[in-house]
């Protein structure tokens, strides 16, 4: 079998396996290991072909790994989106109680002791699968 039929193999192995994780690193290595195929099919040597999949490997990673922290938004977390909602009391006893948001019951417990359940209650923060919530703004 021609060298450059092996990279290509492996180039095709990598990126099916890439379709499966979805990470776009084995991507990079499969472009890598396609190019590696390209120089071996242009006649380069092994240590050509090697040092062509090395170096498109190791450029590619660095590039991914700038893009993918450059992406990243570490401070964004989906729960935020909940923070502010209006929930509805289905029971509260002290500083504890189920409410209804989003068409379930959820636990919840006061953020503080200054918190009126007689009032409108809404979501302050999330611990797990428990709801923190306090009074609109301007109210006690």
């Amino acid at each position: 079998m021609q060298a450059y039929l092996g990279w290509w193999i492996l180039a095709a192995v990598l990126v099916g396996v890439e379709l499966t994780s979805g990470t776009f690193y084995l991507l990079v290595y499969g472009v890598a290991a396609a190019v590696a195929g390209v120089a071996a099919w242009l006649g380069a040597g092994m240590v050509v072909q090697l040092l062509t999949a090395a170096v498109i490997g190791a450029a590619g990673t660095l590039a991914l790994r700038h893009w993918k922290r450059s992406t990243d938004r570490p401070e964004f977390n989906a729960q935020d989106m909940d923070i502010g909602q209006t929930v509805q009391i289905e029971s509260w006893q002290g500083d504890h109680g189920q409410v209804k948001y989003r068409g379930a019951l959820w636990d919840a417990e006061a953020e503080s002791a200054d918190v009126d359940s007689t009032r409108p209650l809404v979501i302050r923060a999330i611990k797990g699968n428990m709801l923190v919530l306090g009074n609109l703004s301007g109210e006690k």
